[in-house]
């Protein structure tokens, strides 16, 4: 199961991804590409991918006690979607054109429908979370912008889900060792 890394594991997974389908083609070095929030003052990266919003997925919680060695039970683990978005960084000390931020845009839109599957921030046997573009209205995109107190900017917005973090709740239980049963016929 996933600890309480599996966050940052799957942020570095998507960038991982997005280094490798855009550099050097339309991004000079993977450097230009980080994990930023629009606010960060740092003008040395061309791209940015920030996590903007994490969600429990009710829908699929599981009720049911993991089973460890001996007499311990681990509560179950949580599910969670991951929001994203990536954006080109206006603050960059390097000049990009709108044609070019529209190609870039439209790379990454292309890298995330064609790898969907994060497979390296799975754990063995577990379901590795799927990257979707989301569907937001331009109102929606724009108040993610404002909360920020930065200017809107044109992005790709995605969630990756399910990322499962486990729990590290335990608990004791007490296993039945001994049973006795009598039957009795009762008469008509």
């Amino acid at each position: 199961m996933a600890d309480f890394t599996i966050i940052s594991d799957v942020s570095n997974e998507v960038l991982k991804l997005l280094r490798e389908e855009l550099c050097p083609e339309l991004i000079p070095s993977p450097e230009s590409i980080a994990l930023a929030a629009p606010t960060d003052k740092n003008a040395d990266f061309q791209m940015g991918l920030y996590l903007y919003d994490i969600q429990e997925l009710r829908e699929y919680q599981q009720v049911d006690m993991i089973r460890l060695t001996g007499s311990r039970a681990q509560y179950p683990p949580r599910l969670l979607t991951l929001y994203y978005a990536v954006y080109i960084n206006s603050r960059s000390q390097m000049m990009s054109t709108p044609e070019n931020e529209q190609r870039i845009l439209g790379r990454v839109s292309q890298a995330l429908m064609d790898r969907a599957a994060l497979q390296g921030a799975a754990a063995k046997g577990e379901t590795a979370p799927s990257m979707t573009l989301q569907m937001l209205s331009f109102e929606e995109k724009t108040r993610i912008w404002s909360v920020l107190s930065v200017p809107y900017q044109l992005g790709v917005y995605f969630q990756a889900a399910p990322v499962i973090l486990s729990s590290r709740r335990t608990r004791e239980f007490k296993r039945v060792v001994d049973a006795d049963f009598t039957a009795e016929q009762i008469g008509r």
